[in-house]
């Protein structure tokens, strides 16, 4: 009889745990699944290195999730506590825990932007990796001047800095590979480096969209009558070498140096690319405007004059000096 009671408590306390725990398991889902305490969208850094532990505990601290204990237990039962992903989150007011680890887990951080604009040189574009402080890794070797794609590229925090200029050399090589096979059947030059080096002339010379592919014309003209395109940009290059702290006014000496750059001196395209050209300067290289036009200059107003004769386009630079005058006075 004795046994028998001692055997029925046991069962009764078995069960008594039992519901327990099964209440104590649906209370930790229900807290695991319901709304969080966070009142506003709120940003969050997983670090590289960051134990699951402690984003918890900064979770909690931060007032993002009500209980470190559940989010840790609930996670390590699903199997998530594993796939921490550093990262920056945007986590949403009123986020539940699960949708917290689902959030950290995922990798879908926060993307920051970083901007080239079209016509830098790869040393500017260099330059301008090294001064973010989110990106990592040491850039050694200078990318080819025209190989990278100007543009706003997307990036995470601890992002490598060689990982972007892949990017921007992969989507470089995308945006000529498709443009090389539209291009015009009459084209005085015979590979894609030369139509790079065109478009970096191109995005060099002129800010106005309009007169790009009229500026093409201009080149292809003077490549086929053999005439010195006559570049000031490529001039420039030579004695900047891409960095914009090295610029100056173009003297006597550069016009009489023994340079392929000295595009005034010698016929045909300079050596390299004199800076990196966007999408629709590399299209007017390869789609210039049939033109009669081998000249022009500037016009006062951010565009160009373009002339047909030497004598036409002597009088337009008579008047840019003119108009280059008048502006130096009123500085002054």
């Amino acid at each position: 009889m004795i046994a028998r009671h001692i055997a029925a408590n046991f069962v009764n306390f078995l069960i008594i745990c039992f519901l327990v725990l099964a209440g104590s398991i649906y209370w930790a889902n229900k807290q695991y699944q319901s709304d969080g305490p966070l009142k506003s969208d709120v940003n969050f850094e997983v670090k590289k290195g960051d134990r699951f532990r402690m984003v918890s505990a900064d979770l909690e601290k931060l007032g993002i999730i009500k209980n470190d204990v559940i989010f840790n237990v609930w996670a390590r039962y699903l199997e998530q506590d594993d796939k921490l992903k550093f990262g920056n989150y945007l986590i949403p007011s009123g986020s539940s825990m699960q949708q917290v680890v689902s959030l950290i887990t995922s990798g879908k951080g926060i993307n920051e932007q970083i901007t080239f604009p079209e016509g830098f040189t790869s040393y500017q574009i260099v330059e301008r990796l090294k001064a973010n402080s989110n990106l990592i890794g040491d850039i050694v070797i200078l990318p080819v001047e025209g190989s990278l794609a100007p543009n706003t590229y997307s990036y995470q925090n601890g992002d490598s800095r060689r990982d972007i200029l892949k990017k921007m050399s992969d989507m470089q090589n995308e945006i000529l590979d498709k443009t090389w096979k539209l291009r015009s059947n009459e084209l005085p030059f015979k590979n894609k480096k030369e139509a790079i080096i065109i478009a970096s002339i191109i995005e060099k010379e002129t800010s106005q969209t309009k007169e790009m592919k009229l500026i093409s014309g201009v080149i292809m003209n003077r490549l086929k009558s053999g005439i010195p395109l006559g570049m000031d940009s490529t001039i420039v290059y030579d004695f900047t070498n891409g960095n914009p702290q090295n610029m100056r006014s173009i003297r006597q000496s550069d016009l009489d140096k023994n340079s392929k750059y000295n595009t005034r001196r010698f016929p045909g395209l300079p050596p390299s690319a004199i800076g990196n050209p966007g999408k629709l300067a590399i299209q007017a290289a390869l789609n210039p405007d049939k033109t009669d036009f081998l000249y022009f200059v500037a016009d006062g107003t951010g565009g160009h004059v373009f002339s047909k004769t030497l004598k036409e386009h002597n009088r337009n630079v008579a008047n840019w000096r003119k108009i280059e005058n008048k502006r130096k006075k009123s500085d002054n």
